[in-house]
C-alpha cells in the first residue's frame, strides 16, 4: 500500500461536474496522469476507507467547490482509488491565489503547485478518521 498521506498537484482549472462531457474528459485525463506520474509504481490502489482533501488554488474567478470535486474522485479511481465507494470523508475548498498564505510543513507536492504559473488543484489522501468519534 502506497504511504499515506498521498498526494498531488493538478496544474490547471478544474473542470465542474456541470461542464460539457469534453471538457470533463479532458479534465479527468489529466487529473489521472498527475496521479499516474506520483502514484507508487506497483502499488495497487487504495481499497480502504479513505479521506480526501482537494483544494482548488484560483486566479480571477472560482467555480463552486462542490461541482468540482466528483470528476477529480473519479479520475482517481484505478489510480489511487480502487473505487471512490472507498471515500468516506471529503473536504472541498478554493483560495484566491492573490492572497498571502502562511504554510506550515509544506511538502515538495504543494510546493510545485505554488512555484507553478497559474492556477492549480492540490489532491491529499488519507486514511479515514476514526468514524466512532464525531467531528
Amino acid at each position: 500500500m502506497a504511504t499515506l498521506p498521498w498526494e498531488c498537484v493538478v496544474h490547471g482549472v478544474p473542470a465542474s461536474l456541470q461542464s460539457k462531457s469534453t471538457t470533463r474528459a479532458r479534465w479527468k485525463t489529466t487529473v489521472a496522469a498527475a496521479a499516474t506520474s506520483l502514484w507508487p509504481a506497483g502499488d495497487a490502489p487504495l481499497a480502504v476507507p479513505v479521506q480526501v482533501a482537494i483544494t482548488y488554488f484560483f486566479e480571477d474567478s472560482a467555480l463552486d467547490v462542490d461541482n468540482m470535486l466528483k470528476p477529480i474522485q473519479d479520475a482517481l479511481i484505478g489510480i489511487a482509488l480502487e473505487d471512490d465507494k472507498h471515500v468516506t470523508d471529503v473536504r472541498g475548498a478554493k483560495r484566491d491565489l492573490a492572497n498571502a498564505f502562511v504554510v506550515k510543513g509544506m511538502s515538495r507536492v504543494m510546493a510545485d503547485g505554488f512555484i507553478s504559473d497559474g492556477p492549480f488543484v492540490h489532491i491529499k489522501i488519507d486514511l479515514a478518521p476514526d468514524h466512532k468519534e464525531l467531528p
